[in-house]
């Protein structure tokens, strides 16, 4: 088995040999004169961001985690982004009027990358609708249908869970109420009291004010990069609507042999009882840096601290897979959610 240094070490490798390719071969582009051989170098460009990199990101990264050759395609798209970026002008337009063979190539790639997100995107449909069947909530299903089957956290997926529930809360869940799916569970709410409505309003305003600046600002220089830093900002704003929306219709669940915790989009966790060690509440919590660094966070400040006896994986901000050992949270009412728990917990 590959150790997680080894593959850490490959993937710095990539990305450095990634840098040197996209700045080697942007500078031979645009600062070489090459007369009618221009044409000749552009193409000499589009091999290197179209198969060399993808394939290189095949044998340093994917290969030592076991993976197979349909996981270039991650790259493959990225890159052609890049390589579009890298062309001059005389580059992009080649595009429009490439060979016949150049266009069958690319034609053939982009018919085997439809083909296989097709296939994937049936196979998460499949889970889907059984998680659905099994659980009751959309969100819950859509959570565990892009994670299911993967021996170890990805980060790639986590990302894509945390897009597809934020499109999902911020549009289709208006309709949805918090509902008991089982007999004798109890709900906690979190969103009342604890001001996160008020926190997400101020930062929306803060936000819009940075937005507007920023956007005059660097159009001043590139207009692309105006944009990207504009939709970036767009991004952070529907994170922060739709934890809030999922912080009303996901409250917490203290169920017959486990707590289960849906904090907004912020802490995913399934704890059993036996793996608790202690409940504590006061007025505020504030964990210090070292504290910080083995504990899930509820971004405002905590009521409620939950100390597990051993560490645990938990989905964190952005559903990363984090092992902490403490358990924080802002609930509305803390103290009865501690007196619960203390005796389901028997302490």
């Amino acid at each position: 088995m590959t150790s997680r240094k080894s593959v850490n070490r490959a993937a710095l490798l990539f990305i450095v040999c990634m840098c040197l390719i996209l700045l080697t071969d942007s500078y031979a582009v645009r600062r070489t004169s090459f007369g009618t051989d221009q044409q000749l170098l552009n193409y000499a460009l589009l091999f290197d961001f179209v198969l060399v990199i993808p394939l290189m990101y095949w044998l340093l990264i994917v290969r030592k985690k076991g993976g197979g050759m349909l996981k270039v395609l991650q790259a493959a798209v990225p890159c052609i982004i890049l390589a579009w970026i890298a062309l001059p002008a005389s580059g992009r337009s080649m595009l429009t009027a490439a060979p016949l063979p150049l266009k069958l190539t690319l034609t053939a790639l982009e018919i085997l990358m439809i083909a296989v997100e097709a296939r994937l995107a049936f196979v998460l449909f499949k889970r889907f609708r059984g998680n659905l069947r099994l659980h009751g909530t959309t969100a819950e299903a859509l959570r565990l249908s892009t994670a299911e089957r993967q021996t170890k956290p990805s980060v790639f997926s986590s990302f894509i869970v945390n897009d597809i529930l934020m499109v999902y809360y911020l549009i289709f869940s208006w309709k949805r109420k918090p509902v008991i799916s089982e007999p004798d569970i109890t709900l906690f709410s979190y969103h009342r009291k604890t001001g996160q409505i008020v926190l997400a309003a101020v930062f929306t305003h803060v936000i819009a004010i940075e937005t507007f600046g920023m956007h005059l600002l660097v159009r001043q220089w590139s207009d692309i990069a105006a944009w990207i830093l504009s939709a970036a900002d767009f991004w952070l704003l529907s994170l922060l609507w739709a934890d809030s929306r999922a912080s009303v219709i996901q409250p917490l669940e203290v169920r017959q042999e486990q707590l289960r915790i849906r904090y907004g989009m912020r802490i995913q966790a399934d704890v059993p009882y036996s793996r608790i060690a202690a409940i504590d509440t006061a007025l505020e919590f504030h964990p210090d840096k070292n504290e910080s660094r083995h504990a899930a966070l509820p971004v405002v400040t905590p009521n409620v601290r939950i100390e597990l006896a051993e560490p645990m994986m938990v989905q964190t901000l952005l559903f990363m897979p984090r092992k902490v050992k403490t358990i924080y949270l802002a609930l509305d009412e803390p103290s009865v959610f501690a007196q619960m728990m203390r005796g389901k917990c028997n302490f």
